[in-house]
């Protein structure tokens, strides 16, 4: 009996180590993430950088569709 005992509690040990290292590592990822990500992807561009697209929404790009399926068998994009 004791010996059936100590094996449960020895799981049950294991199972709540497991998930306790499980939820630190899900917020440590979070906290990862969020430190590393840019804090305002949408803005401006300083400098010589230039965006891609204008504040219109419209774009430099290929103007018919056939244009465009020749840009992406292109360049995959």
């Amino acid at each position: 009996m004791e010996r059936s005992i100590g094996k449960w509690w020895d799981r049950l040990q294991f199972t709540l180590l497991f998930l306790t290292l499980t939820v630190v590592a899900h917020y440590a990822y979070g906290w990862l993430q969020t430190a590393l990500s840019p804090l305002d992807p949408y803005r401006v561009p300083e400098g010589r950088a230039e965006k891609v697209f204008g504040a219109d929404g419209t774009n430099a790009g290929p103007a018919s569709q056939a244009d465009r399926l020749r840009l992406f068998y292109w360049l995959g994009e």
